[in-house]
Formats: C-alpha cells, sequence, structure tokens
C-alpha cells in the first residue's frame, strides 16, 4: 500500500517516538501528546495502538528498504557494501529504546510479522545477493554453504538487539552489531576481503 505523503510523515514521526521512548508506556494519548496533535487526529488514520504500531513498523521498513536498495544501487564491491549497509543499521541502533524487541515479539503480533518476513524475506535475499557477489570478486572464499551462513547471519542479527542476550546495562546494540558484521566477514573472507575489511576499519 502506497503512503500518502502525510500519513507517511505521521508514521515516521510515531516510529521516532518508538524508537526513543519504547512502545509499552506510549499510550494513544501520550502519543498525540508527542506528536503536538489531537487524538481525533489520530484516530482519524488508525483504530487503535496496535494498529499504529503496524503502520509505523511498515513505514519503518519501506523506509530501510529504500535505503538499502540505494547502496545497492552504487554498485560498491561486496565488503563495502556490506559495510555501508551496517553502518545504516548501526545508526538505527544507536539510541533505540532497548525494551522495543521483546514488546514487539510479545505484544504487537501484526507489526512484529512484519519484521519477521522483512527479516527472512528482504534480508536474506539481501545477504544471499552480497555473498555471491563477494564470491564472485573475490572477496569471499568459495567454499561454504551460501545459505547456511546467510540463516545464520539473519538469526545473529535478531540477536542483536535483544536484551535477554545483549543486557544494556553491558552492551551498546550499536557495537555489538559491529562485532557481529566483522565476525561474519572474517569467517567467509579471502584474503582480498581481510585486506578491504581492515582498510573500512581503519577509516
Amino acid at each position: 500500500m502506497i503512503m500518502k505523503a502525510i500519513e507517511s510523515d505521521l508514521y515516521r514521526r510515531t516510529t521516532e517516538v518508538y524508537a526513543k521512548k519504547g512502545i509499552k508506556n506510549i499510550t494513544m494519548d501520550h502519543m498525540a501528546k508527542e506528536l503536538k496533535i489531537s487524538k481525533k487526529t489520530l484516530y482519524a488514520y488508525v483504530s487503535d495502538r496496535k494498529e499504529l504500531v503496524a503502520k509505523s513498523m511498515e513505514w519503518k521498513l519501506a523506509h530501510d528498504i529504500k535505503v538499502v536498495d540505494d547502496i545497492i544501487a552504487k554498485n560498491l564491491n561486496a565488503v563495502e557494501e556490506l559495510f555501508e549497509m551496517s553502518s545504516f543499521h548501526r545508526s538505527n541502533l544507536e539510541n533505540i529504546h532497548p525494551s522495543i524487541h521483546l514488546d514487539l515479539e510479545k505484544y504487537y503480533h501484526d507489526a512484529w510479522n512484519k519484521f519477521i518476513e522483512y527479516r527472512n524475506k528482504f534480508l536474506y535475499n539481501t545477504m544471499l545477493s552480497n555473498i555471491t557477489k563477494g564470491i564472485k570478486e573475490g572477496l569471499y572464499r568459495d567454499n561454504f554453504d551460501v545459505k547456511v551462513i546467510v540463516t545464520l547471519y539473519i538469526s545473529k542479527a535478531d540477536m542483536v538487539f535483544d536484551p535477554r542476550f545483549f543486557p544494556v546495562s553491558r552492551f551498546k546494540f550499536s557495537e555489538v552489531y559491529l562485532e557481529m558484521v566483522k565476525y561474519h566477514i572474517a569467517g567467509i573472507a579471502s584474503k582480498k576481503g581481510l585486506k578491504e575489511m581492515n582498510k573500512l576499519m581503519e577509516k
């Protein structure tokens, strides 16, 4: 579904509120106040909080897909491409509220299912293309099962912002994500690929 500009801006702003303050404690009253609009205006677009969370997730995933597609269109080498995509994802994780992962999974099934579909389709296919590209460029080795590695990658990516695995008292989600990307590349890179990774890390 194509969103109108005014509706898209509304969901962009609600997404920012949820990222900053979490979901569980933000009622429709709170959200209207945060957005400086009336509840009547908010209810003109959604019927309840669950629908608002789902619509916000839909906006966020569409935005992320566009950003990643734009990165791919630059025709960088595979390691550069992965680093640029990871830089974008890390920026998303810099200030994300630690309860979002668990709140979505437990209370907002429509929004969570949208995320799972994004993860299992778009993210999977993006990583599959990146690895295939890297093998052709000689940056990644060719002696591993690509589909297994892709599945492992997206499974680890989901763990990164789950406080059950990485409690915020000890870890920053963005730093954990960077370590995951470095670990991933180191596990599949050729000598040429490792040199490219080290060069990018120095920057």
